[in-house]
């Protein structure tokens, strides 16, 4: 895997997302094409490279998405998209045996859980960090974390259907990713490539 064209391609999702990501919301959720460009890479990747890769991303949406605070100041929380992402990652890897990888359907099925516990995550972790320091809102205040958390789970839902077309054409660049690929034996006569 080429470490220079995954950043790559996550600074060019960040960059989407908010920029024209208002432009595709599906109701009141917005996709994220962050999630789409990182599950790519963990179907794809070395599962050694699995959890560093999605804690990367994680680390980026967490630097790029500050709390604004009561006095308009803003508080960058690193944690909450960096741990979410990591959990999505150990659900996807189990995932990568079951799923044909280089189906955009598996990918944006994937994309969902994926979406969907790092959303869980972010949101425990900003509930745990309320009831530790009592003075910082996150950004769904005045809100409930199970709004949060339904609001999230429609999010997952937008990622898992934006994922379809992305993935698709983020298989179109699988020579420039420099994925490795290898044969192996299945049962009876054919072989698939990993």
């Amino acid at each position: 895997m080429r470490w220079a064209i995954y950043i790559l391609a996550v600074l060019v999702a960040v960059a989407i997302d908010s920029s024209l990501g208002g432009v595709l919301k599906i109701g009141d959720a917005q996709p994220r094409f962050l999630a789409c460009v990182v599950v790519y890479a963990i179907l794809s990747a070395p599962r050694a490279y699995a959890v560093r890769i999605a804690m990367l991303a994680g680390l980026l949406a967490d630097l790029l998405s500050p709390t604004i605070r009561p006095d308009d100041s803003q508080l960058v929380v690193i944690g909450p998209w960096t741990l979410g992402f990591a959990l999505g990652a150990l659900a996807v890897l189990p995932l990568r045996s079951l799923l044909y990888h280089r189906n955009p359907i598996s990918s944006g099925f994937a994309t969902f859980v994926f979406s969907l516990l790092a959303a869980i995550v972010f949101v425990a972790v900003w509930v745990l960090r309320i009831n530790l320091l009592s003075d910082e809102s996150p950004s769904w205040w005045p809100g409930t974390g199970a709004s949060e958390v339904w609001h999230q789970s429609k999010v997952a839902i937008a990622n898992g259907v934006v994922a379809i077309p992305t993935v698709w054409l983020l298989d179109r660049s699988r020579g420039i990713w420099g994925f490795s690929t290898a044969k192996r034996l299945v049962h009876g006569a054919a072989r698939e490539t990993v």
